[in-house]
């Protein structure tokens, strides 16, 4: 019996080490973040904003969000982006995917949510489209990268969630990393990685 608690222990403690390394781009755990607007909040029906709002529009749609954490695990590792962020974009995007998604329809290639009235209420979201999302972010963060060559891995993330929706012209200073989608993402991803994304 001994055996086995050592053995779960140890497959514990592997996917914890590879939970907390993935992601080329920063380390969620250490950034700081206000969270989201009170105008998000608002939107969700919340009376509150910051992280708190954040996380629970995130806790919401964890249900959703586990449903696909395999493949946004493996979305993840494909791109080197932490899961717990592409979790938290999805998160934002599509409330977890219980809101259509249409990827591409947009100047500049992020997705545009439909009308459920017009488009069906079928929640979805697809490998296709999480690749998309994320493919899209390391573009951006690529381009902050290029713009802003003695940034860190920190700055650069925060830049490319900035830059995610708006294009990396947004992003003109380290004084435009704190942008809405970034602070409400990052929130997000925080409380995500602590639920095992």
């Amino acid at each position: 019996m001994s055996a086995l608690w050592l053995l779960l222990g140890l497959l514990a403690l592997t996917a914890l080490a590879e939970s907390s390394t993935w992601g080329c781009y920063g380390n969620i755990r250490t950034l700081d973040t206000p969270g989201a607007s009170c105008g998000v909040g608002r939107r969700h029906g919340l009376s509150y904003c910051g992280v708190r709002a954040s996380e629970r529009l995130a806790e919401i749609d964890t249900p959703r969000l586990l449903r696909h954490q395999p493949m946004m695990r493996a979305v993840g590792q494909r791109y080197c982006v932490d899961p717990a962020v592409v979790a938290a974009i999805v998160s934002r995007e599509s409330q977890g995917g219980g809101v259509p998604v249409n990827v591409g329809t947009v100047d500049d290639g992020v997705g545009e949510v439909q009308d459920p009235a017009i488009h069906g209420s079928t929640p979805w979201i697809s490998e296709p489209q999480v690749s998309h999302m994320t493919e899209t972010l390391t573009a951006r963060i690529k381009e902050i990268q290029r713009r802003f060559p003695t940034w860190t891995p920190d700055q650069y993330l925060r830049g490319g969630l900035c830059a995610y929706s708006e294009g990396a012209g947004r992003v003109r200073s380290s004084q435009d990393l704190s942008c809405d989608f970034c602070n409400d993402v990052l929130a997000r991803a925080k409380y995500l990685k602590r639920r095992g994304f």
